[in-house]
């Protein structure tokens, strides 16, 4: 039987994208293609998924249930080199190369589940807002949330030409709350919450991340974008 070897180009950004993946999810699986690496992921509640895509020319098909990504981390920094090459056995990952071996076992086919969305029908959902936050503002949001900590809401919503940010809790009485100016709006967009907390777990690998808002269903779509990376974060808005 051939080797099933799985070729990685750049280490630096394969660690940035499997760190993006461990702050959702302890586990993953990882379904490898000839051209990328897939994988979707949910928040322990199911609030937040991520589905994400790192470029990798492997010339392969294969499913990789990863049990613990930050331990594949941890062992993955250990490689000097840029470039690394993984022999895929039946229950393993090997690695051999400047004076490094290793194994990182695998889980079985089946024991791990995807979580259950279906990505066609939300990319084809009509998004009625679109805006960016860059990584400079959403520090300045999380400098608020200190002031702000009796809640995990945050609000997008616009108000006299402007797209705000507002972290309270509309339901309860007597909330300390921080509201920051975003941008220029020119759109409305009636107050739309959602859990902060999941906020806390999105990966920056690029400065800004797009921001598209369906006010129907109540999703909320954070896509962050670097060459070899791509993040989709899909998070359902609360009630007030």
């Amino acid at each position: 039987m051939e080797e099933k070897k799985l070729k990685i180009e750049n280490r630096v950004e394969f660690l940035k994208y499997l760190d993006s993946l461990s702050k959702i999810n302890e586990s993953a699986i990882l379904t490898i293609k000839k051209d990328k690496i897939e994988s979707l992921v949910a928040s322990a509640d199911n609030t937040l998924i991520l589905y994400s895509e790192f470029t990798s020319k492997s010339g392969l098909e294969d499913v990789l249930n990863i049990p613990d990504i930050k331990k594949l981390s941890r062992v993955v920094d250990t490689i000097p080199s840029n470039e690394i090459e993984f022999k895929i056995n039946s229950n393993n990952l090997e690695y051999k190369g400047h004076g490094i071996k290793f194994k990182y076992h695998l889980f079985d086919e089946g024991f791990l589940s995807k979580p259950n969305v279906n990505l066609d029908k939300i990319n084809a959902f009509k998004f009625d807002v679109k805006f960016s936050i860059d990584k400079n503002m959403l520090n300045q949001i999380f400098k608020g949330s200190t002031f702000a900590s009796e809640t995990n809401k945050i609000y997008f919503y616009t108000e006299d030409g402007q797209l705000m940010a507002e972290l309270t809790d509309r339901a309860r009485h007597n909330t300390d709350n921080f509201t920051i100016a975003i941008q220029k709006a020119d759109f409305d967009l009636s107050p739309t919450p959602i859990n902060f907390d999941n906020i806390r777990l999105l990966t920056s690998i690029n400065k800004t991340f797009d921001i598209s808002i369906n006010t129907e269903y109540g999703v909320v779509v954070f896509d962050n974008l670097l060459a070899n990376i791509k993040l989709k974060y899909i998070i359902s808005s609360l009630t007030q």
